[in-house]
């Protein structure tokens, strides 16, 4: 048996029966006495890997429905409160509420007239300026125009956001989306009918594409405004 002094670390050889643990030996290097210690038991030997347990075809067929089931069920709850919240929209307000809403916004040059485009026909335009005498900055402010015919009934009724207007080259040329796309651009909407200040103006335009004849008459009303941010009014 092989021993090794623990205070030099000289190592030599000792018979078998004399190594039994506690005896004393005295190091021939260095004479340091020691005990013999009991030699260490080995490790035990790690377990056998355990075998893997693969999933039948017919257990991974079932979990593979089972998250289609789950998926299916999440997109439809999903999809029920994305179409109930959006289809819930707020209590348009009540004449005496809007008459007090709007009450002091105004009208300017406000005009009536037809134009004949190369590729819609003719177009009755109504188009004015907003001007905001409330102390405070107004948004969004929204218009909504209409045409009579001889019995005095509405024949066509148009809500529009104001903040945009065609020039009368662009209302001879543009077709009805390109129009359309022009008067409801964000931009523009934002750039003039947003927080527009005291003693500001915002424009609009209504158009009604191939008007019916024996239009006799046109009303227009500002029908909606929201409250501006005076820390950031023009």
């Amino acid at each position: 048996m092989e021993v090794r002094c623990p205070s030099c670390a000289s190592r030599f050889n000792l018979p078998d029966e004399y190594a039994k643990p506690g005896r004393k030996l005295r190091c021939s290097q260095c004479a340091n006495v020691f005990a013999l210690e009991a030699p260490k038991a080995a490790p035990p030997p790690p377990p056998p890997p355990k075998p893997e347990r693969k999933a039948s075809p017919f257990a991974k067929a079932l979990l593979l429905k089972l998250a289609i089931i789950l998926i299916l069920i999440a997109a439809g709850v999903g999809g029920g409160y994305f179409y109930f919240t959006s289809t819930q929209k707020p209590e348009p307000p009540t004449d005496l509420e809007l008459q007090r809403k709007v009450e002091r916004l105004t009208m300017r040059n406000v005009r009536q007239y037809y134009v004949d485009n190369e590729k819609v026909g003719k177009i009755f335009v109504i188009e004015g300026k907003v001007v905001n005498e409330f102390p405070d900055p107004k948004s969004l402010v929204t218009v909504e125009g209409a045409i009579y015919g001889r019995d005095k009934k509405p024949v066509s009724v148009k809500k529009q956001l104001a903040g945009t207007q065609l020039s009368l080259f662009q209302l001879q040329v543009l077709n009805e989306k390109e129009m359309e796309s022009f008067l409801n651009n964000k931009l523009e909407i934002l750039s003039n009918n947003v927080n527009v200040p005291s003693g500001g103006e915002v424009p609009f335009m209504v158009l009604f594409y191939s008007p019916p004849q024996g239009i006799v008459e046109f009303g227009v009303r500002i029908v909606d405004v929201q409250e501006g941010d005076p820390k950031t009014a023009k």
